[in-house]
C-alpha cells in the first residue's frame, strides 16, 4: 500500500502541538477501502496502517483526517483506531439523514468529529450538536463574522473552538482573546515581531558553535571537552544514541564512546541541532522539530537534485530556514553573528535558485500541496517515489532527538 501524506500541527493555547491534520491527496480512496463494519477486518487494516510510518508521523497524538460524503457513509474510520483518529467533516457534505446517522454510530464508538470551514447556516446545525470540535476559517472570514460566530459556538461547554489558516502571530492573539482553544496554520513559521534588541550572549554563543562545526578538520578532543561540559548536551547524545532509532543491541554510556559510534559527519548534525533547539525555549518545540526535518529533506534532496552545496551545506541550511523566526530577527541579522560563507549566506536569503526550488518542493509537500507545478515537473521521476521515504525518515530522525 502506498501513502502518500503530509502533515500540519494543531495547537493548544500553551502552543503545545494537539494534534496534526494529516493531508491525503489523490490516493485516498486506493488507500482506504471501503466497509460496512467488519471489525475484525476493520482491525486487521488499522493495525497493519499504524504500525508503521504514520503511528510516527502522530508521536500518539490524535490525526485530523479529511472525510467526504462517501467516506463518512461507509464508515471508513473504523479504519482507525478511535483514540487517535478525529474525524474531520469537510464543508461540502450535506447534513443529510444518512450522513447524520454515520456520524452517531461512530461517535458511540468513541470517535470525535470536527466541522470544517464552519458556515452558520441553520442547515447545519444537526453537525454542529453532534461535532466536539468547530473549526473556522481566519483566512477567508470577516473578523465581525468570526466574532459571532465565535460567541455562539463557546457558549456550549462541550465544544472544542479551532482556528485554522492562522498565518501571522497577531491572527492567534486575536484567535485567543477571542476564546479558541486550538490553533491551526503557519503564523509561528514567521517571526512574532522583530526585535529592536541585540540577539542575547546565550544566543550568539550557540550561533558561534554551529559555525565551528562547520570547518573540516574538527578538533575532537576540543568537542568532546564541551559536550561533558554541558549537561544538557550530553544528556541529549546519550538518550539519541541509545533510542529507538538506532536498534542497538547495546547501550552507549559514554561521550567518548558516543563520538566514536556517531563519526565526525554525524556528530556535527547532531550538535548543531540541539543548539539550535536550545536557541529559543520561548518559541513552540514544533518549530526546532521541523528544522530538523528540513534539515534531513535537504540533505537527503541533495543526492537527487543538483545544487551547487555539500550534503553538509544542504543540512544546515534546512536547520536553519526557520531561524529568523526562532529568534525573531531577519535573516540578515542573524547571518551578520554565523560567519557562515557569501554562497550560505545568499541562499538563507533567497538569492539561490537550486536551494530556492529544494525548499518550494519541501514546504509544498508539508502543506499538502501537491497540485503546484513543481510537482508536476518531477512526475515519473525517481524524486517523486523517494519524496514520501525521505519525509518520515526525517520525522523518524526529529521524533528520538526531541522525544
Amino acid at each position: 500500500m502506498e501513502i502518500f501524506v503530509a502533515r500540519q500541527p494543531i495547537f493548544d493555547t500553551q502552543l503545545k502541538v494537539f494534534g496534526y491534520e494529516l493531508l491525503f491527496r489523490d490516493r485516498l480512496e486506493n488507500a482506504f477501502p471501503g466497509i460496512e463494519g467488519d471489525i475484525a477486518t476493520s482491525n486487521v487494516l488499522s493495525n497493519a496502517f499504524f504500525s508503521f510510518e504514520l503511528m510516527e508521523i502522530l508521536r500518539n497524538r490524535p490525526g485530523f483526517i479529511n472525510f467526504t460524503e462517501k467516506l463518512i457513509t461507509q464508515k471508513t474510520a473504523l479504519l482507525f483506531p478511535a483514540r487517535h483518529i478525529i474525524i474531520e467533516v469537510l464543508e461540502d457534505v450535506e447534513p443529510s439523514s444518512g450522513i447524520i446517522h454515520a456520524l452517531h454510530q461512530m461517535k458511540k464508538k468513541g470517535y470525535r468529529i470536527a466541522l470544517d470551514d464552519f458556515s452558520d447556516h441553520k442547515k447545519y446545525a444537526p453537525l454542529v450538536e453532534i461535532s466536539d470540535i468547530i473549526k473556522v476559517d481566519f483566512k477567508y472570514s470577516k473578523r465581525e463574522d468570526i466574532y459571532k460566530m465565535a460567541e455562539k459556538i463557546k457558549t456550549d461547554q462541550k465544544t472544542t473552538l479551532l482556528a485554522e489558516k492562522v498565518e501571522t502571530h497577531e491572527d492567534y492573539a486575536r484567535a485567543r482573546d477571542m476564546g479558541f482553544q486550538l490553533f491551526q496554520g503557519y503564523f509561528f513559521s514567521r517571526p512574532e515581531m522583530l526585535s529592536k534588541k541585540d540577539i542575547s550572549l546565550n544566543q550568539v554563543t550557540k550561533l558561534r558553535l554551529i559555525n565551528e562545526l562547520q570547518y573540516e578538520n574538527l578538533d575532537i578532543r576540543k568537542v568532546e571537552s564541551l559536550i561533558k561540559n554541558d549537561v544538557s548536551i550530553s544528556y541529549k547524545l546519550l538518550k539519541f544514541l541509545n533510542s529507538a532509532y538506532f536498534k542497538r543491541p547495546n547501550p552507549i554510556h559514554t561521550i567518548k564512546d558516543g563520538i566514536t559510534y556517531l563519526g565526525v559527519d554525524e556528530l556535527k548534525k547532531f550538535i548543531s541541532v540541539i543548539a539550535v533547539s536550545d536557541l529559543n525555549k520561548d518559541k513552540p518545540n514544533e518549530l526546532a522539530r521541523r528544522s530538523v526535518v528540513r534539515a534531513m529533506m535537504c540533505e537527503k534532496l541533495g543526492s537527487i537534485l543538483h545544487t551547487e552545496f555539500s550534503d553538509d551545506e544542504l543540512f544546515t541550511l534546512g536547520l536553519f530556514s526557520f531561524m529568523d523566526a526562532m529568534l525573531d530577527h531577519t535573516m540578515e541579522d542573524i547571518i551578520k553573528v554565523l560567519g557562515f560563507s557569501q554562497k550560505m549566506n545568499e541562499a538563507l536569503l533567497g538569492r539561490v535558485k537550486s536551494f530556492n526550488t529544494m525548499l518550494k518542493l519541501i514546504t509544498s509537500f508539508e502543506k499538502g500541496e501537491w497540485s503546484k507545478d513543481i510537482f508536476r515537473a518531477i512526475s515519473g521521476k525517481a524524486i517523486e517515489t523517494k519524496l514520501p521515504g525521505y519525509y518520515f525518515e526525517s520525522i523518524r530522525m526529529a521524533n528520538n532527538v526531541f522525544e
